[in-house]
C-alpha cells in the first residue's frame, strides 16, 4: 500500500504501463504482459518494472515491501488481502484466470493413491479460489 500511497493507485489498463510492475519470469520467456478481463474483452498489456523473479514467493515479499505492483493468484495472497497488508487494484480489469492441469496415468495403469491426491488437491485449490 505505500507503493500506491506514493505513485498513485491505477485507475485503467493503461495507467499500469506507468507503474514499477514486479514481473513473474518463466523460463526462456523474452517478454513480460499481463493479460486483463476487461469490459471490452481480454487485454494483453507489456508491462515493465525494475524487478523480475522466478518465484510467486519473492514477489509477494516485494509487494509487502512496497516496491510495486504485482499479478498474483488470490489464493496465494487472499491472508494478505484480508488483512490489509495488499490491496487490490483494478478490480473491474481483473487478471484473466489461470488454468492449472494434471496429468496421469490411464485409470488402468493408475495408483488410487494418484487419484485421491488429485482430488484432494483439485478440491483445495477450488475451496482456496472461490474462498
Amino acid at each position: 500500500p505505500d507503493y500506491l500511497a506514493r505513485q498513485g493507485v491505477p485507475e485503467g489498463p493503461d495507467d499500469l504501463l506507468r507503474h514499477n510492475c514486479l514481473l513473474l519470469r518463466y523460463p526462456r520467456s523474452p517478454e513480460y504482459f499481463w493479460v486483463l478481463e476487461t469490459p471490452a474483452g481480454p487485454r494483453k498489456l507489456e508491462v515493465a518494472g525494475r524487478f523480475d523473479a522466478d518465484d510467486s514467493d519473492v514477489l509477494i515479499s516485494w509487494a509487502l515491501a512496497g516496491r510495486g505492483i504485482a499479478n498474483i493468484p488470490r489464493f496465494l495472497i487472499a491472508g494478505d488481502l484480508a488483512s490489509g497488508a495488499l490491496v487490490e487494484v483494478l478490480r473491474e480489469a481483473a487478471p484473466k484466470p489461470s488454468i492449472f492441469g494434471c496429468l496421469y496415468p490411464h485409470r488402468r495403469l493408475q495408483d488410487p493413491k494418484i487419484r485421491r491426491f488429485v482430488d484432494f488437491m483439485t478440491d483445495r485449490c477450488r475451496g482456496a479460489i472461490l474462498g
